[in-house]
């Protein structure tokens, strides 16, 4: 059966967007089958076959799109979305593939024939709309058909495949092989999948979390149990939306429970049509008794018979009520069903609560029900029942979906709600599963999941899949399953609800309630946006007159299944009114929402005025990442428009603002906006456009680490500054290459180019209101260069006049400063004032959302406390800093993290992490990166010393004393004469160690380096 193919004309007006599970099945060996068969016989199995995949498809709930021969498309979803639409959708594959080779005797076929299907299922947001003769019912158009017909194809002969997308956590309804990654057509990524083997014997959660918060809930249960060993009856239903992690709560109260005398009996209730009456008793009742799915029926009715004798004899007369309740004493012998065949559903539950009864006078029993709210009447029935007798040593624990309908319990139910974590929690939580996240990276994360924890887990594991450019895109998306969830959610709302719901998400996370007003006719106060508070979809926001989505997730995931035609319209309306409430004056406050509206709405000119302003108003007020953020905005928006060389000039103007933002947000991504201006520049002969961008293109380079890159570009912006007469570009890209120059380690160019700059900037520096940046990061990177050479006093001067300059605007340079001056202090063995420094670093950097230079800061603080005490948690700190920018395409100075990472290592004893770290150091010294290689050679040479590699060691050490000559770094030479002179003393060369101790300990004492001073005199009078 062939897949249906993305549509390359526009959509119908009638199509819509699901989020849809698509299942793909066909006969396996089919033409093989055909031909061995007369054509009538073949029709007739097609036909059986058909009314298979009809009748089991319905069963559970999903739909028939089209039958093709021998194939079935069919779809889970709709006409209404379920939030376990990819288990329905499995189940039913497995029901048909247990189904078809049933009909080879039906159809009085040959036994050598053998009948099996092969099929696969994938989930994801589906366009869909009104079918025809040849499309089916329906037409189903985007990739996630596709990639379910690719999966069907795929699989072997009685083979499920569904996506590991699709079934979430899902999963722990099915034995499954082990997870295997498919490369599917198409797709950009490889696509993780599992065979389905088979339902799971037991429900348990697979693969879970850490246990996070919930210390509350946690001691009311372990109260509830106390009360229920001491003979006193309990019962507790805990009650929370999807996903905040009731089921998890509860697996973590059994583990802790594990250990005390009470007896644990598991059931779950399902609503589906497969769900069995009394269902979690009838499982409590099959592991009590040691059944299993596969028995007979006359081994299921011994193993009962002796369960219930050893139990108490007189329970005996119980037997046959109890097999009629499981549906194997209908017959008997070989041809018994198994025990998951459907009970019938007039069966009573006295027989069951004499049972769990008789259970409760041999010792205390808990009794634990999933999924509450699905429970059949005669389920209930037996709970309420078993409630009735308050001094029995009995627990009833139970989870309620709060969504469907407030729960129905008995009169002795305690309910325990459930809310989301808090932001303490919720941080704890992401630490656990992405350890090596930057804070940046985390505080997005929780901004989306807004304390639910099964989005929390899902954003992190998300998160983990693609490299750093892609994650906060991927992050926007949910996984299939996620979005069928929420989708599912939406469904269950009223029609007016449903409509508030969707036209929120259009206006964004963040809704004024005039706007919602405007457009809904509903209030703020209205019953039905009271309505969607109470159901964990909107809540009054920070601010009078503002609503806010609970979870940025749950909005992003509404938002993608509005039909674009009506989206688009309602972004233009939004916008229409947006203009029409903003004209009175304060229309520069919309900037930003404009902006948003009208490139939604798919009007480029609009969308690209006003990202341009609201860019330019970011910026005045130095909030650089949303300047960022709207100038990209506009540059799309301007691709948008008939191209012209007014579109052009308009597109490198933006782009030389563009940079501005990028000064502390650096990424490799943004290089090619930059070459594109320079080629826009060059094409429309606008030298002074060529001039500067040339700057950016330098700077850039500089900021990611490229040296080599950074002096070629700004040598030639030099030129084109000078040419066209451009006094204060001139200083700025004399700035720049005195920063690259000294990165370089060339400090005699770099002190004469900053020492022009500076002298330049001094002049013109701006008011005391507000910072001199500029001023102050030359002043920073001339004070370190100083440092390097052995000036420390110099240095700190240096430093002074930059943070006094910066006048305690906690701007992103004072993290640079700051994070500089750390260096420099543990160049002099000043640890405990560099941890200072580095930690103010963080502060500002964390604060400004600046990943570069809370990153230095971290490493920074990290050695000087390894230094200071050898502290455990420094070294994994400072991994974390290093790969935080190395995920980013950040490698500015990272010599320093890895010359530090193999200075720990080596201390350590870590000889494989010694070599690691000292060969990235060493790769960082082509791009002219040498401030950590000395360092980098050092320990290498210890490390060869400590295994008796003393050749090796005096070749490393001699490197290391050219990498420090090149810089000219009067500290770096007198710390590898120390080296030297420790690892002669070691290997028994006396001479040579005082000798270098001795010009080692002059040079520290010179450049004030007491901490170094004193291990020189250590090597000198051991």
């Amino acid at each position: 059966m062939t897949a249906p193919t993305d549509s390359a004309v526009a959509a119908p007006a009638s199509a819509q967007r699901r989020h849809l599970t698509v299942v793909f099945a066909d006969l396996s060996d089919s033409t093989s089958l055909s031909e061995s068969m007369e054509a009538e016989h073949y029709a007739e199995l097609l036909a059986e076959l058909r009314s298979l995949y009809q009748r089991i498809v319905a069963e559970h709930g999903g739909t028939v799109v089209r039958i093709q021969g021998d194939g079935m498309l069919a779809m889970f979803g709709y006409p209404q979305p379920h939030g376990d639409d990819a288990r329905r959708a499995t189940e039913a594959l497995l029901d048909l593939h247990a189904a078809v080779p049933a009909l080879r005797p039906v159809l009085r076929l040959p036994r050598e024939l053998k009948m099996s299907l092969h099929s696969g299922a994938h989930a994801g947001l589906v366009l869909l709309d009104a079918g025809d003769v040849e499309r089916g019912r329906f037409e189903l158009m985007g990739a996630a058909p596709n990639v379910a017909a690719r999966l069907s194809a795929e699989a072997r002969q009685d083979e499920i495949l569904v996506s590991e997308e699709t079934l979430g956590p899902h999963r722990q309804f099915f034995d499954t092989e082990a997870r295997r990654v498919l490369t599917v057509k198409g797709r950009p990524t490889p696509l993780p999948v599992y065979r389905i083997l088979g339902r799971a014997q037991s429900r348990t959660q697979q693969g879970l979390s850490a246990f996070v918060g919930r210390t509350r809930e946690l001691e009311i249960l372990h109260a509830a149990l106390g009360d229920s060993l001491a003979g006193r009856m309990r019962a507790i239903t805990i009650r929370a939306s999807a996903g905040v992690g009731k089921s998890r709560l509860v697996e973590e109260f059994l583990r802790q429970a594990g250990v005390r005398a009470c007896s644990l009996h598991r059931g779950y209730c399902d609503r589906d049509q497969s769900a069995e009456p009394l269902q979690p008793f009838l499982q409590m009742l099959r592991q009590w008794a040691g059944l299993d799915h596969g028995s007979t029926a006359a081994q299921a009715s011994t193993a009962l018979a002796a369960a219930l004798h050893a139990l108490d004899p007189a329970l005996q007369g119980l037997q046959t009520e109890l097999e009629r309740a499981l549906s194997f004493g209908l017959r008997a012998g070989l041809d018994a069903p198994p025990l998951a065949a459907r009970s019938a559903p007039e069966v009573s539950g006295e027989a069951l609560r004499k049972v769990f009864e008789a259970l409760q006078r041999r010792g205390p029993q808990l009794l634990f029900i999933d999924d509450l709210q699905w429970a059949d009447d005669a389920s209930r029935a037996l709970l309420n029942a078993l409630q009735q007798v308050p001094d029995r040593p009995l627990l009833l624990l139970s989870t309620w979906r709060s969504e469907p309908a407030a729960p129905a319990l008995g009169p002795t139910q305690q309910v325990l709600d459930l809310a989301p974590l808090s932001d303490a929690d919720a941080h704890v939580a992401i630490d656990r599963l992405l350890p090596a996240a930057d804070p940046i990276w985390r505080a997005q994360i929780e901004r989306l999941a807004g304390g639910n924890p099964l989005f929390i887990e899902e954003l992190c594991h998300s998160a983990l899949q693609d490299d750093a450019s892609k994650r906060f895109a991927r992050m926007q998306s949910s996984s299939a399953w996620l979005g069928a969830l929420i989708e599912s959610r939406v469904a269950r709302l009223g029609e007016t609800e449903a409509g508030l719901v969707r036209v929120a998400a259009v206006i964004g996370n963040v809704i004024p309630s005039w706007l919602l007003e405007r457009m809904t006719a509903c209030a703020e106060d209205h019953p039905s946006v009271r309505a969607l508070a109470e159901q964990d979809f909107i809540f009054p926001g920070r601010r009078a007159g503002e609503l806010r989505f609970k979870h940025g997730i749950t909005r992003d995931v509404i938002y993608e299944a509005i039909g674009l035609h009506l989206r688009r319209a309602m972004h233009g309306r939004i916008a229409a009114l947006l203009r029409e409430h903003s004209a009175s004056g304060g229309q520069d406050e919309a900037f930003e929402a404009l902006a948003y509206h009208y490139g939604a709405a798919g009007q480029w000119q609009e969308a690209a005025q006003y990202a341009e302003l609201a860019g330019d108003k970011a910026l005045t007020a130095s909030a650089l990442d949303r300047a960022q953020q709207q100038y990209r905005a506009a540059l799309t928006a301007l691709d948008q428009m008939e191209p012209s060389a007014e579109i052009d000039r308009r597109w490198v103007s933006i782009a030389q603002r563009f940079g501005l933002t990028c000064v502390f947000y650096t990424a490799p991504e943004d290089l090619p906006i930059f070459r594109r201006a320079m080629g826009l520049a060059q094409q429309g002969r606008d030298a002074a456009a060529q001039a500067r961008t040339g700057y950016w293109l330098a700077y850039f380079h500089y900021a990611l680490g490229s040296q080599r890159e950074a002096l070629l570009y700004g040598e030639n912006a030099i030129a084109a500054a000078q040419a066209c007469g451009d006094v204060p570009l001139l200083v700025q890209v004399r700035a720049t290459l005195g920063q690259t120059c000294a990165a370089a380690g060339d400090y005699a160019r770099a002190i004469e180019l900053l020492d022009e700059a500076i002298a330049i900037q001094r002049r013109y520096r701006s008011t005391a209101s507000r910072p001199a940046v500029g001023l102050a990061y030359s002043l920073a990177c001339r004070a370190y260069a100083l440092g390097d050479r052995g000036d420390f006093v110099g240095a700190y001067q240096q430093f002074d006049e930059a943070l006094a300059v910066l006048n305690g605007a906690q701007h992103a340079v004072e993290a640079s400063v700051q994070g500089l001056r750390g260096a420099v202090l543990l160049w002099q063995g000043r640890w405990q004032e560099a941890c200072t420094a580095a930690q103010q670093a963080q502060r500002i950097g964390e604060q400004v959302r600046s990943l570069f230079t809370l990153s230095m800061g971290r490493a920074v603080e990290a050695y000087a406390r390894w230094m200071l005490s050898r502290d455990d948690s420094a070294l994994p700190a400072l991994l974390d800093a290093t790969n935080w920018l190395a995920t980013r395409g950040g490698a500015l100075f990272s010599s320093f993290n890895h010359g530090w990472l193999a200075d720990v290592q080596a201390m350590r004893g870590d000889a494989e992490q010694v070599r690691r770290h000292g060969a990235q150091a060493l790769r960082r010294a082509r791009q002219l990166d040498l401030l950590g290689v000395p360092m980098a050679y050092r320990a290498m040479a210890r490390s060869a010393a400590a295994t008796g590699q003393h050749a090796r060691a005096q070749r490393h050490l001699a490197r290391a004393l050219q990498a420090a000559e090149r810089r000219s770094s009067a500290h770096e030479v007198a710390t590898t004469q120390l080296c030297a002179a420790e690892l002669a003393r070691q290997r028994g060369d006396v001479a040579t160690a005082v000798s270098l101790a001795t010009q080692a300990a002059a040079g520290f004492a010179a450049m004030q380096m007491p901490w170094h001073l004193q291990q020189a005199r250590q090597v000198l009078s051991s």
